[in-house]
């Protein structure tokens, strides 16, 4: 038997493993969202309305009717469709499902990726327990493959302020020591989760590709991390009033 969207949603908020199942699942699945009653013109228009953590409008669409009539209120209308009819209506804008319940919110790049290459990337959480200065090193050279893919999408982030990115070293066992990769963002707290996911949905397949680890870690700009300072890490990206400072091409390897 079928797994019902509203299912996979409850379940998804137990497991966040399953947040992936879920997006996949609502290209397929039929979705309401809101239109203004007074239509003008033939072009369809959504609704949108304004994040209280950022200000950035957001479009709401629900997995079931009613909940979308009852939002709707007086001054809007329902309609219906798949989510990936949604989706590529609305390419480049923000939307939150169910927004006046357990609501999920979708960037821009993660709709991109679900539309273009059928796949989300799964987001879990780094203990950094344990993790001392002394692990921590600039990698050399500087993985082109990685740092260019981050300065054009950074580019287009304007909550970025710098970003860093340093080798780990990290095991348990002393003799099976891993080596990976940590991106360290500096951006406003307001816009962390965008940042975070557009970071991931990129690094992801770049990732499967090399087969190599990559996390992510982010703080306010104003208040660098002492490991970073410890190492004397130099930023790959650096955004300066109106000027973008960031390494050549001729530094990365």
């Amino acid at each position: 038997m079928a797994v019902s969207l509203n299912d996979l949603l409850a379940h998804a908020l137990k497991d966040k493993t399953l947040e992936p199942t879920v997006l996949l699942a609502l290209l397929d699945a039929r979705i309401y969202a809101h239109v203004p009653k007074a239509m003008q013109g033939r072009r369809l228009a959504f609704i949108q309305f304004p994040l209280p953590e950022t200000g950035r409008l957001a479009l709401p669409f629900f997995s079931d009717e009613k909940q979308a009539w009852v939002a709707a209120g007086t001054s809007a209308r329902v309609v219906a469709m798949t989510g990936r009819q949604l989706f590529e209506m609305t390419r480049g804008a923000t939307l939150v499902l169910n927004p006046n319940g357990a609501a999920c919110t979708l960037y821009p790049e993660e709709i991109a990726a679900l539309l273009d290459r059928g796949e989300v990337a799964a987001v879990e959480k780094l203990d950094a327990t344990g993790i001392k200065p002394s692990a921590f090193r600039e990698p050399d050279p500087a993985p082109a493959w990685l740092i260019d893919p981050l300065i054009g999408l950074y580019l287009q982030l304007p909550a970025v302020e710098a970003a860093y990115l340093v080798e780990v070293r990290y095991s348990s066992d002393p003799t099976q020591e891993a080596v990976g990769l940590l991106v360290a963002v500096g951006v406003d707290a307001a816009e962390t989760e965008h940042v975070a996911r557009a970071t991931i949905t990129l690094i992801q397949p770049l990732c499967r590709a090399v087969d190599v680890p990559v996390d992510l870690t982010a703080f306010v700009p104003d208040v660098i991390p002492g490991w970073i300072q410890h190492i004397r890490l130099t930023p790959f990206y650096l955004r300066s009033g109106r000027s973008l400072l960031f390494r050549g091409p001729e530094t990365l390897q």
